[in-house]
């Protein structure tokens, strides 16, 4: 049955009316706008464009973003598929609103001009390299306005859920995309549920046909114990609620939330409890014996997440020893977090964590600060590297990937450098260094240039540099100097 975008639009608003959201107004102007743009487009699926743009604005809204980043969700596609311009989105709405939906606006051929417009009329991989100028570009603003990486997030959840229309070419090549891109920048956000939930769907577009048996396992165990998983909820939400009352603390906003593990994570936690390589292999019996359900138990902000733990250890303790029970205590080394495994009387095992609401929504949703970003330079295979910070002669601050060379180095000061760098003296040494040299953290690096007899920058650059590079931008602009040259 086709989807009802307005029926999807109004369960936003019912929920931001429910949690009392700011802001509302603008979320509903923007949808109007979304929906007035994209009128008569249809996605490869036949239904309404404006369908996908209310889904990404849907998810932001269930992850508690606050009504710009949902407004920004809904109007994210306008710039590059509706001919609207960023300028016209910040007077209807707010600078950031704008800013995070050119972040996320895609480059296209036609938005280019000069000699980037004619390299890419003469280069037959043109569409790559537009992916990647469009994944430069969302880094690059996305250093100023960090929101634009999470409708990114949702927006690609959203295309891999509805990818099946598609060529299965096609959906491969969505997927490498999205390893090569999203999930190195989901990990530094350590933003948890997107990433679970992206893995998984790349996992099943990549594994659909050894996938068949275990859906039918994995769905009907759900549905089975789908009643008792009710069950536990409300009786924990009764005992946790009575508990509050009597040692009189604040029993607003206190939720219990089950969630089920994506078929990836039931996939890898059974394969690592029972030594299982292969999906087929896994029986329903084997269910019992790992947590394939999640169970959130969320305080109000009152109490601090720590307070909040130790509110709920008792109740295990005590109230609630005849529902659930403590069985194990584990640690997600991925995302570095710990988790009690309890168990309830029919021996189906859930993990267990405990927080204050402020704190499960960062848990959830990871967090814009203390990550990287700003140091990363866009490119895909530096998402997720260790920096070091090193020095040009005259002591400014440069941030390099762990590993890079003095070539490296040159490339990132000026491109004419690193194609007529010969050497270079570190941390005042009056020795050469080679090129090939790699740097440690604080080096302080003296570039020499080969000139010409006029003083200009000579370029004297080899084959063999390709190989002395760590760095995206050092060994694509060997690349693609040297095909010119073939």
């Amino acid at each position: 049955m086709a989807k009802d975008y307005k029926e999807i639009f109004n369960k936003l608003i019912a929920d931001m009316k429910l949690k009392k959201s700011l802001g509302i107004e603008k979320v509903e102007k923007a949808f109007h706008y979304a929906e007035k743009l994209h009128a008569g487009q249809k996605r490869k699926s036949g239904e309404d464009y404006i369908l996908h743009p209310v889904e990404v604005a849907l998810t932001l809204e269930q992850h508690d973003f606050d009504s710009n980043v949902i407004s920004a969700g809904l109007l994210h596609d306008v710039v590059e598929d509706c001919g609207c311009t960023v300028e016209e989105i910040k007077h209807e709405f707010n600078t950031e609103v704008a800013n995070i939906v050119d972040a996320v606006s895609a480059i296209t051929a036609k938005s280019l001009k000069g000699e980037a417009a004619e390299l890419l009329k003469q280069d037959e991989f043109a569409k790559f390299d537009l992916k990647e100028m469009s994944y430069q570009k969302l880094i690059s603003l996305g250093k100023i306005n960090k929101y634009a990486f999470y409708i990114k997030f949702a927006d690609r959840l959203n295309n891999l859920r509805t990818i099946s229309c598609f060529p299965k070419y096609k959906q491969v090549e969505k997927v490498r995309e999205t390893i090569k891109w999203i999930l190195p920048l989901l990990k530094m956000f350590r933003a948890y549920k997107f990433y679970n939930e992206i893995a998984n769907e790349c996992y099943t577009i990549l594994n659909a046909e050894e996938l068949t048996k275990f859906n039918l396992i994995y769905d009907a165990y759900y549905a089975f114990n789908k009643k008792i998983y009710s069950e536990v909820k409300e009786n924990i939400l009764l005992a946790l609620n009575d508990y509050l009352m009597k040692i009189k603390k604040p029993t607003e906003n206190t939720q219990v939330k089950l969630r089920t593990c994506t078929k990836l994570e039931v996939i890898n936690m059974i394969s690592e409890t029972l030594d299982i390589k292969e999906v087929k292999n896994i029986k329903q019996s084997q269910f019992n014996k790992v947590p394939i359900t999640k169970l959130y138990i969320i305080l109000n902000n009152a109490i601090p997440t720590k307070e909040a733990f130790n509110i709920v250890f008792s109740l295990l303790e005590d109230d609630l020893k005849d529902v659930i029970k403590i069985i194990d205590y584990q640690k997600n080394t991925l995302f570095n977090f710990n988790y009690l495994v309890v168990q309830d009387k029919f021996r189906n095992k859930y993990q267990l964590k405990v927080f204050n609401f402020a704190d499960y929504v960062t848990f959830r949703n990871g967090s814009t600060d203390g990550t990287d970003i700003e140091l990363v330079d866009e490119h895909a295979s530096e998402i997720i590297t260790k920096y070091i910070k090193v020095k040009t002669r005259s002591g400014e601050e440069v941030y390099m990937p762990e590993g890079s060379t003095v070539l490296d180095f040159a490339f990132k000061i000026h491109r004419d450098f690193g194609f007529s760098v010969k050497y270079a003296f570190l941390n005042d040494s009056p020795t050469k260094s080679p090129i090939y040299t790699r740097l440690a953290e604080g080096d302080k690096i003296n570039l020499e240039i080969a000139k010409t007899e006029d003083g200009l920058v000579k370029n004297i650059a080899e084959l063999r540099w390709i190989t002395y590079c760590k760095t995206d931008t050092a060994q694509k602009s060997l690349i693609r100097y040297f095909e010119k040259l073939i």
